[in-house]
Parts: structure tokens; C-alpha cells; sequence
């Protein structure tokens, strides 16, 4: 009992100090290889199928591949991923307690692919193959290296290689080849075409190793990528590894390639070395379908909201693309499709639109919804671009909120006047600006689509004036009662021809003939008076170089009754 005790305090302890900056690993064995790489490595943009470790396809049965947790360790630039090692996984998390620490498999397997790039034999490889096809012209996934092998052995024969070579159609040539996108960053020059490979002779302290020399094929200016991982130190065991690196190609969009994984121990079986893939990092990057949705992006309560679809994915071949309502609003409860223009149904969850067409949604708000919450309607798009490969999807969202509508409010208005109701308008109480006006009739007014306009309206008339609100949901009608005290008579045409007012337009005197003159009254057209005058005769001269340029009315009374007539002032 005593010894369990003590076993149980040392482990909190552990924990406390040292295990929580720990890495951890579990096993993948007994599952298979497929199932393995499509949930810890695949990322976006890509398909990944036919995978095999150790060039079989069935469960994984050695403990050479699994899963990593880097719990915090804050030197490992990774928080999780897939673990390959040349011998079990279980030697890779820390303390750093051993300078050569090794555990080999029983039936290790030689990859003949990496024996081109060792200088002695090659065991304990681990490999993971798989093809894949990318969205894009561009394909990366992120990676560390490990290996016990450093620092003593850099520049040795004992040089444990690793490598990740894609084969398929050059982007260029389309001939099908074979490189390696483990590689030094920026190492691609004239003197090296194809990059230097990452490896324990490229990335290290920058000085030979204690058992090492300086053969061919050292490199001692990379050591920035390189992270000394001292005796006793948390994190991982291995003595030293690479930073964070990013592996990458350039591909040709929807064609076939393959990956091989690989890192094996070269010239014995111990010293063991590890890679680290980053969690879902493997990803052809793509961009969004598209799509233009409009500025507005909330659907009101018995209001329309218009959602065009404009989708060109003119990279790819024509096709459909299916749109799935989601969010908390509820389709039939909360909001419902009113119209739509070239959108193939599928009930009421879901539905089809065309690419390379323009197409129109209509959602509007019911009256049902309870916005005691925030309601909110998503929909998401999603549609295949390469055709050989449905599984390989484009995604995109477009997001509304619900919100109510403000009810617009407007009232009639009366407006009295004597002989000339020269401004008309109405005031909105409530709702959402900007507002839409249209006066009914249009006569006698200069703008009948404002809520306030100069008017020439000499008797009593009535106007009906229609406000629409902002989203063109909400609307009213207002009654615009016009009554004319002492309303002018004798405007038809024979008394408009018997005065004779000239030059119309004016500049200096405004001279005004008729018979019987009694009155001349001039008036802006927002109804001040700028001129009067009583006179008897025939004839009137009105002086307008001190009146502003504009329209005006006059109001002529004659012994035959009162004429009005505009004149504008230049």
C-alpha cells in the first residue's frame, strides 16, 4: 500500500512539473490507413484516398504512427497532428532523458524510395502513402523533423533521412515526375533547382557533430530553422528538432497526384528520428464560391429581403450548386421564401441554383417568428468543382438576422391659403429612412416624389401622398386637403390672353398691359409677397432688379375679376 501511495504522489508531481509540457502520443494501430490520414491530416480544398502505411492498406498493426498532443510545450510549434517515427512513437514525448534513445519495431520496413538518398542502408522506415487531388494550384502542409541523431551525428554517415515526394503531372510540362517539398525554405536557386532537402546534415547548430566530419553534402548556414532540445529538458526526448516548416508544391487544379511520407533510420536501427505533420494542414487553399449578396444582410418581418446569387466559377465546368437553410430561425416559422427566379426547390430545406447564372431569392420575415432572441437564417452553398471527384467540395455562407420592421406612420394634413397655395408637404412620424414619396395627382406641383415641394394650386384640391420606407416593406398613405380662401377667378385662357405681360422672362421692368387695372400683387413661390401696388389704367411697370432671380406669381385684379400668371426673373 505504501509503495502505491509514494507511485501515486511522484505521478501528481509529474504532472505538475513536468508532464503537463509534455508531448503526448497515442497509437493508430488498428485503424486504417485511409480513415487515419482523412481525419488528422486532411485540411481544405483537398481529397485524400487510397492510403497505405508501410504500403499496405489494411489496419495499421506496429505503434510507428499515431496521433501527438503538444499540451503547451511552448518550444513545439504544433498543438497536434500525426507522429511518425522510425522506431515506437512512445519514445518521442519528453523529458529529454537519454542522448541516443531508440525503440525498434519487430518486421521494420525498407523503403527502397529512400535508399537513393541515404549514404548507408536503411531500416525502421515509416511511410504513409496516399493520393490526393487539390482545388487549386496549390497544395501545403506544415511539418517539425526530431531525431536523436542530433547534434553528434550531423555531417556522419548516420544521417536517418526523411522525405515527402509527390508524383503526378508537372504544372508546366504536364509530364508526370517526381520531387521532394521537404526543403529548405528559399533554397531553390540556380546552383540547387530543386531546393536542399531538409535532413540532419542541412538543418542543425551549424558545426559538425562529436561523431560527425565534413563530408559531402553539409550545410552549416540553416541553423535559424534548427531548436536544441537540452538533457532533461520537458517536451519531447529527441535531442534536437526542426522549427515549424511549411511544405508546399505547386499542382495543377483537380489532377491526380500521390504522396510518399517517409523517415527511416540509415546505418542501424537505433537513434531514433520522428516527424511531426501539423493537424489538418494539408490544404489546397480555395476561394469562397463568389457569390454577390446584397448590402443588406438582415430579413425584416413581413418584408422582402432580395438575395441574388451571381456564382462564376469560370475555372471549372458548369454546374449546381446546393444552397441548405441553417441558423436557429426556423423555414415555415420564422421566415419563408416568397419568390425566387431560376431556383430549383428541393422542398423546403434545401435547393439548386445554376453557376454562370444570375439568380434571385426572396426571403421575407413572418409574423410567427418570436425575436425575443436574436433569430438568425444562414445559408450554405456548397457545389463540386472537379467532376471526377464530387466529393471534392467549394463551400461558402452567406448570414441574415432577423429583426422587425418599424411601422411607418403618416398623417393627412390641411393646408389653407388665401387666393394661392404656393408649398405643399407631409411629415413621417415613424419608420425606417430613407422614405419614397409619390403624390397623387401630380399636377400643379414642381416635384411630385418629395415630401416637401413648391406648389401653384389656386382652388381647393385634394392630394393623396404615398411613403414607402427604406426595404419598401412598410408602407402609408397620407391625405393632403388643400382649401383656398378667396380663390382666384378668371384664369381659363381668354382671360389669360387679355393680359399681356412682357418680356417673361424679365430683366429691369416686368410690363403688364390690360384694361381696368385696379391690383398687381407679386409673390415667390414660397408665398411672400415681394411687390404690390393699386393703380387704376391700363398699364403697370414692375422694377425686378432688387428681386431675386426665380419664378414668381402675379396676382392681377381687374374690374373683370383676379388673374394669375407665373413670370421668372432672370
Amino acid at each position: 500500500m505504501t509503495r502505491k501511495v509514494l507511485f501515486s504522489v511522484f505521478l501528481m508531481s509529474c504532472v505538475v512539473q513536468l508532464c503537463a509540457q509534455n508531448i503526448t502520443v497515442i497509437s493508430a494501430a488498428g485503424e486504417t490507413p485511409n480513415a487515419f490520414v482523412n481525419r488528422a491530416l486532411a485540411g481544405k480544398g483537398v481529397y485524400l484516398y487510397n492510403a497505405k502505411f508501410s504500403n499496405s492498406s489494411s489496419p495499421i498493426s506496429t505503434n510507428q504512427i499515431g496521433v501527438f498532443r503538444s499540451n503547451g510545450f511552448p518550444d513545439f510549434q504544433m498543438d497536434s497532428g500525426i507522429v511518425m517515427t522510425t522506431g515506437e512513437i512512445y519514445v518521442a514525448p519528453g523529458p529529454n532523458t537519454s542522448y541516443g534513445a531508440s525503440q525498434a519495431v519487430d518486421g521494420f520496413y525498407s523503403d527502397p524510395q529512400m535508399e537513393l538518398l541515404a549514404t548507408n542502408t536503411v531500416n525502421g522506415c515509416a511511410t504513409l502513402d496516399f493520393d490526393f487531388v487539390g482545388l487549386t494550384d496549390h497544395i501545403s502542409f506544415m511539418y517539425t523533423f526530431a531525431s536523436e541523431e542530433y547534434p553528434e551525428y550531423v555531417c556522419s554517415n548516420f544521417n536517418d533521412v526523411f522525405a515527402f515526394f509527390i508524383t503526378g503531372p508537372d504544372p508546366e510540362t504536364l509530364e508526370e515526375r517526381t520531387w521532394n517539398v521537404a526543403i529548405i525554405p528559399g533554397t531553390v536557386t540556380d546552383s540547387t533547382p530543386y531546393g536542399i532537402a531538409v535532413a540532419i546534415n542541412s538543418v542543425n547548430p551549424g558545426v559538425p557533430g562529436s561523431s560527425g566530419g565534413s563530408g559531402s553534402g553539409c550545410y552549416y548556414d540553416y541553423a535559424s530553422y534548427y531548436i536544441t532540445n537540452s538533457s532533461d529538458t520537458a517536451g519531447v526526448q529527441y535531442d534536437g528538432y526542426t522549427a515549424k516548416l511549411m511544405a508546399e508544391a505547386t499542382i495543377v487544379p483537380c489532377a491526380e497526384y500521390h504522396m510518399h511520407l517517409s523517415v527511416c533510420n540509415v546505418g542501424d536501427n537505433a537513434y531514433d528520428s520522428g516527424v511531426f505533420l501539423e493537424y489538418g494542414s494539408f490544404t489546397s487553399p480555395s476561394t469562397q464560391l463568389g457569390f454577390e449578396q446584397d448590402v443588406r444582410d438582415t430579413v425584416r418581418i413581413g418584408c422582402p429581403t432580395t438575395v441574388p446569387f451571381d456564382i462564376n466559377e469560370t475555372a471549372y465546368d458548369d454546374g449546381w450548386v446546393h444552397v441548405t437553410y441553417g441558423g436557429n430561425a426556423v423555414y415555415g416559422v420564422d421566415f419563408e421564401v416568397v419568390s425566387d427566379s431560376g431556383v430549383v426547390m428541393d422542398g423546403t430545406r434545401s435547393f439548386y441554383i445554376a453557376k454562370n447564372q444570375l439568380h434571385y431569392l426572396e426571403i421575407a420575415g413572418l409574423p410567427t417568428a418570436n425575436l425575443s432572441t436574436t433569430k438568425y437564417i444562414e445559408l450554405y452553398l456548397e457545389t463540386s468543382v472537379c467532376p471526377e471527384y464530387p466529393a471534392l467540395k467549394v463551400y461558402d455562407t452567406m448570414h441574415f438576422v432577423m429583426t422587425a420592421n418599424a411601422r411607418l406612420t403618416v398623417h393627412d394634413t390641411n393646408i389653407v391659403a388665401d387666393y394661392l397655395c404656393t408649398h405643399v408637404g407631409v411629415t413621417v412620424e415613424s419608420g425606417t429612412e430613407p422614405f419614397t414619396y409619390r403624390w397623387i395627382p401630380a399636377d400643379n406641383l414642381d416635384n411630385p416624389y418629395a415630401p416637401e415641394t413648391d406648389a401653384f394650386i389656386t382652388e381647393n384640391s385634394v392630394y393623396k401622398v404615398i411613403v414607402t420606407d427604406r426595404y419598401g416593406c412598410s408602407t402609408d398613405t397620407a391625405t393632403v386637403n388643400i382649401t383656398i380662401n378667396h380663390p382666384v377667378v378668371g384664369i381659363d385662357n381668354a382671360g389669360v390672353e387679355e393680359v399681356k405681360i412682357y418680356p417673361n422672362p424679365a430683366s429691369g421692368l416686368l410690363n403688364i398691359d390690360t384694361e381696368g387695372l385696379k391690383e398687381v400683387e407679386m409673390y415667390s413661390v414660397k408665398g411672400q409677397k415681394v411687390f404690390a401696388t393699386q393703380c387704376s389704367g391700363n398699364h403697370v411697370a414692375i422694377n425686378t432688379e432688387g428681386i431675386a432671380a426665380g419664378m414668381y406669381y402675379l396676382r392681377i385684379s381687374t374690374t373683370n375679376g383676379i388673374v394669375t400668371q407665373t413670370v421668372v426673373v432672370k
